[in-house]
């Protein structure tokens, strides 16, 4: 049976990445991009967990059928025809638009460069908390400035834009340079990337497309010397990253198998003999931990908003750094049902990718600020995604309403033409 459910699951993976490499259009889509990052980051940890004995019997099978249920929903979910979000239906303002883009960058970067003073052992592979989650949260702003000055560029290149653009990547290459987040390193190639598709209809070459899969296959398991090497250093050490044998740790994935997986295995297995789950508490408790400050309102008052979770048992000692996967939160929920979380996201990205596909600026910026937090819903949790849409209600939404038209009357509309 556990063979059984890995064939399914990698086929399906398979099948993900096999329409995009058919389609280039398909490569900025969902279930492209969320079969990327489970071939990357999943799929070479497999091979060493579903033949180790020292996990608990009948684990292995059930964190492999939640694994294909979850990634069985992205498919369902995710509806070629879906209908545009209505509310996404603005026209802008481009002038204001970019002012909005300035702003944004200016406080982000402000943040940023805070964060970066921070000494690395505090930001760098670390759980980070205190104040750095706090530059982290304003700093979010600089990306909202990045992803609205590339549509203004990608529609009709000006100066300006150019300009907040370069501005905002010098503090973004620093981050990522620093601490190696694969993350924001991907969410920038993105950005710029669907800004020129939604205006110019640029797709990478084929053999580009496939390159880029492998290579960041490869990359993915050589990311912790990469943080270790930074943070013992205290900065970016190119001498050193650049004797790091990245070859030799993707071997080594291979033979040994990533921790990740091997996290879900045991924490599906221990929910699945206790039988607790948390019908869904842990999202309310991680809105309640991002955006209720303890600092304001006292940690007692934020304590007591949180509901009660079942707790991993005893024995579960995942390491510092790793991940349990999405699969785990949606199968602590709900059990097996739990998969329906990931029907729910594709479902809302389809619907988000037509608003965007149909021309909507406010779809775009969306799109491209949520298709990575969605893609980790497979490496780390289901609801990355909705802080960041709670994020964007509070920070963004307001933005975009003092750029909208009914603002201000301008014969420069940010209207981009769909790309068939």
């Amino acid at each position: 049976m556990s063979w059984a459910l890995t064939l399914i699951f990698t086929g399906i993976v398979a099948w993900f990445l096999a329409t995009g490499f058919a389609s280039p259009r398909r490569v900025y889509e969902f279930p492209f991009l969320a079969g990327m990052m489970a071939f990357a980051f999943l799929v070479p940890q497999i091979p060493p967990v579903i033949s180790d004995m020292t996990l608990p019997e009948g684990a292995y099978t059930a964190a492999m059928g939640v694994a294909v249920l979850c990634m069985a929903m992205i498919r369902v979910g995710w509806r070629e025809n879906a209908a545009p979000l209505p509310f996404f239906a603005q026209s802008f303002s481009e002038a204001r638009l970019l002012k909005v883009a300035i702003v944004m960058s200016l406080v982000g970067a402000l943040f940023y460069f805070q964060l970066s003073r921070m000494p690395s052992e505090l930001t760098v592979g670390v759980q980070m908390s205190g104040i750095s989650v706090v530059y982290l949260f304003f700093g979010r702003l600089l990306i909202y400035g990045l992803a609205i000055a590339a549509l203004c560029f990608a529609r009709r290149p000006s100066w300006l834009a150019g300009a907040v653009i370069a501005f905002d990547l010098v503090f973004c290459l620093d981050r990522i340079l620093v601490t190696g987040k694969r993350a924001e390193t991907l969410e920038i190639v993105l950005i710029l990337a669907l800004a020129y598709w939604f205006h110019r209809g640029w797709t990478p070459p084929r053999l580009a497309a496939i390159a880029g899969v492998v290579g960041i296959t490869l990359v993915m398991g050589s990311l912790a010397d990469y943080r270790h090497i930074n943070r013992e250093s205290g900065g970016f050490d190119a001498r050193q990253i650049m004797e790091i044998d990245v070859v030799d740790n993707f071997r080594e994935n291979l033979a040994n198998g990533g921790l990740e997986f091997r996290n879900a295995v045991q924490r599906i297995g221990q929910i699945d003999r206790s039988g607790e789950f948390d019908y869904g508490a842990v999202h309310w408790n991680r809105l309640v931990f991002n955006f209720v400050p303890a600092q304001i309102l006292g940690a007692s008052t934020k304590k007591a908003l949180m509901i009660p979770t079942p707790e991993p048992s005893r024995d579960y000692l995942p390491p510092t750094g790793t991940t349990e996967t999405g699969f785990v939160d949606a199968f602590l929920s709900f059990w097996y049902f739990g998969a329906v979380k990931f029907l729910i996201l594709s479902y809302l990205m389809s619907r988000i990718w037509a608003s965007a596909m149909s021309g909507s600026t406010t779809g775009q910026i969306v799109y491209m600020l949520s298709i990575v937090p969605a893609m980790h819903s497979i490496s780390h949790v289901t609801d990355w995604v909705l802080q960041v849409w709670v994020h964007m209600i509070f920070f963004l939404a307001p933005a975009l309403l003092l750029a909208s038209l009914h603002q201000v009357k301008s014969r420069h509309r940010l209207v981009p033409a769909t790309v068939a």
